[in-house]
């Protein structure tokens, strides 16, 4: 399995549009992985995971044709993750893609109401199975679903909305859990990542603030990520092979560039993620 980080900001990116803060004009001074753009990941070339302003951007980056995607997992609703509206540019018409799957958009209850208010309408008469389609699957909380050959099961999150979930994507032995806009997750996803015997291979954490320590919920930072590592390795869920990676930065967080956060991370054994890193696991 193989992990593509296209974004790897928090909802303002780094640097922040209209911010002159000391993080934001030394990554402007830095340039290279020092820029992130908002989150957003893709699995095997099959799975986008969120979908925020800056998709267009990362399309046209990384010469990935997202016509061809299949599948899109929506994390929750806010904007910097869930930016539907571009959707109504796939209508036949705008878009003139065929031959390609149609797009299932799979999620909770919130980011339906989303999807609904933006997109729906504009493709009430298009059939499941067009090019063109925008589909909409709700996926439960807890109840593994079989999505293009993965098995993905939606977990509840600790974050800000009526339904934010984190995923945990299996096949053939391989297990991701991609766990952003999230605090310390929630006493029910531990009980599931125990009860149900997963073994990870990889582990995408969210690091929103750095190394700055905080007191709000519904976001990490390093001290928290090693306190989910260290959970995660009692639970029997995690084992010397899994490997541990942060994401999704915050310019308001501390050490917040690549360059400053990448000792840390070196010193702690976990891996950094950049726009347009890849790990295979």
């Amino acid at each position: 399995m193989k992990i593509k980080y296209l974004g790897t900001a928090a909802a303002e990116g780094i640097p922040a549009m209209f911010c002159k803060c000391d993080n934001c004009n030394r990554a402007r001074a830095l340039g290279g992985k020092n820029i992130r753009t908002r989150s957003q990941a893709l699995i095997d070339g099959k799975i986008l995971i969120d979908f925020p302003a800056d998709s267009y951007m990362h399309e046209l980056r990384y010469g990935i044709d997202f016509s061809d995607i299949p599948a899109l997992l929506i994390t929750h609703v806010h904007e910097d993750h869930c930016y539907l509206s571009e959707m109504t540019n796939r209508r036949a018409g705008f878009a003139h893609i065929d031959g390609a799957p149609a797009l299932t958009i799979y999620g909770s209850e919130d980011v339906y109401k989303d999807y609904a208010e933006h997109v729906g309408a504009f493709f009430l008469n298009v059939p499941k199975s067009s090019c063109n389609a925008v589909n909409y699957s709700f996926i439960q909380a807890y109840k593994p679903t079989e999505i293009e050959g993965y098995t993905v099961t939606a977990l509840r999150a600790y974050h800000g909305t009526v339904h934010p979930y984190i995923y945990l994507i299996e096949k053939d032995g391989k297990a991701l859990l991609y766990a952003h806009d999230t605090d310390i997750f929630p006493d029910e996803t531990w009980d599931y990542l125990e009860k149900s015997g997963v073994k990870l291979s990889y582990v995408s954490l969210d690091c929103t603030e750095g190394c700055k320590t905080v007191r709000y919920h519904g976001h990490m930072f390093i001290d928290r990520n090693l306190e989910v590592r260290k959970r995660l390795f009692e639970i029997g869920a995690a084992g010397k092979s899994t490997l541990f990676c942060i994401n999704h930065f915050s310019h308001n967080g501390t050490n917040a560039c690549y360059d400053d956060m990448k000792p840390v991370a070196d010193a702690n054994g976990l891996l950094l993620s950049y726009d347009g890193a890849e790990f295979e696991f």
